[in-house]
């Protein structure tokens, strides 16, 4: 019980907050997001509206507790401390914590919070909110309105769309990233992780991952595998599927856009501006597809997209009139061809090809 009052007697921290697209809107809430996507943040700021006396605010990832014990007396605690109106626990992991919160859940306590970073938990009673990483729109509300757009953006791609990073200086990016990781993943998912940046933007292939892990660390088929499902699970990569060919290789992306940074030395900006958009197609909560002729294809709203930083606007559209008849064969209305600077449009045959910048493309939802 001791843990418990002093955590109960500690008063918040106090972070800076812009309001995110995402928001507490039910009594009982699981937020499951990555590392660095903002639970935190989002936590404490849901919980400033109770008083001191009110809150009580776990933290199982704090070293300093026994998070076993914790669990065990919060039931008995929370009977013992009436005032306490709003509970927020976070670092739920397993599904051995979750039992424990479901038991005590049950006592009539109407504000509890619970942050994870396993899309695998769930809380029978609680909303979900899946939380990501900041999208373009959110990251630039935190600097001043007078930063034009180029710096904006070059900033975006040097910083990532953490909010650990937000805040950083340039020089302390990769620095924090792989700190962050150190934290989270044992050596031999470091190991993994490093081989998958060769593979950003590009088609997986595991059996390669397999060979190149297997030249200078112990490992098999069957860990690498489970690996990537768990990379995958805890929101540091996205894998996506070829459109109606779910046998197909799958293409990797990572959550944090600039984790190859930490990751590698080898730079591609291509490839990590096509990781970019895909972060930033994270907001229309949808399935997203790749295909043999386009980067990706949302079906539900006939929308296809390339991703060309730097093209003459003639040759894009040159393209566009040579994919015409694979954009009528899915189905799609408009193509999106997102660029760092270009923009321009043409028609055909009730087909809209669109040339946009990133940062008009990225706030035009």
């Amino acid at each position: 019980m001791k843990e418990l009052l002093s955590l109960y007697n500690t008063p918040l921290k106090s972070l800076k907050f812009i309001d995110r697209k995402f928001s507490i809107t039910s009594p009982k809430t699981l937020i499951i997001g990555s590392d660095g996507s903002g639970k935190t943040s989002l936590v404490i700021d849901h919980l400033k509206q109770f008083k001191d006396e009110e809150i009580l605010y776990i933290n199982l990832q704090d070293i300093r507790i026994s998070e076993a014990k914790i669990l065990d007396d919060l039931e008995q605690f929370l009977k013992d401390n009436r005032a306490i109106k709003a509970l927020a626990i976070e670092g739920v992991n397993s599904n051995e914590q979750t039992v424990a919160i479901e038991k005590f859940s049950s006592l009539g306590l109407q504000n509890i919070v619970v942050t994870s970073e396993s899309k695998n938990i769930n809380l029978i009673g609680f909303k979900k909110l899946n939380l990501s990483y900041l999208d373009y729109e959110e990251f630039i509300a935190f600097f001043p309105k007078n930063l034009d757009q180029d710096q904006l953006f070059s900033h975006f791609v040097t910083h990532g769309n953490s909010l650990n990073s937000a805040f950083l200086d340039q020089s302390e990016v990769v620095e924090n990233l792989q700190a962050r990781l150190k934290s989270k993943l044992n050596e031999a998912d470091i190991n993994l992780i490093k081989e998958c940046a060769a593979f950003q933007g590009a088609n997986l292939s595991a059996h390669e991952l397999y060979k190149n892990l297997k030249t200078h660390s112990k490992t098999s088929k069957d860990r690498v595998y489970a690996g990537l499902v768990e990379l995958e699970n805890r929101g540091f990569i996205s894998l996506v599927a070829k459109f109606e060919q779910p046998s197909a290789a799958k293409r990797l992306y990572f959550n944090d856009f600039v984790m190859r940074n930490a990751l590698s030395l080898k730079k591609d900006f291509v490839k990590l501006f096509s990781n970019i958009i895909f972060c930033e197609l994270f907001k229309f909560k949808e399935e997203i597809f790749y295909t043999k002729e386009f980067d990706f294809f949302l079906a539900k709203r006939k929308l296809a997209i390339l991703c060309i930083p730097f093209s003459d606007s003639d040759l894009i559209f040159l393209k566009f009139k040579k994919l015409h008849a694979n954009l009528k064969a899915l189905g799609v209305n408009r193509l999106q061809v997102i660029s760092v600077a270009n923009q321009a449009e043409l028609s055909v045959e009730g087909i809209k090809c669109e040339i946009l910048p990133f940062s008009r493309w990225a706030l035009s939802f």
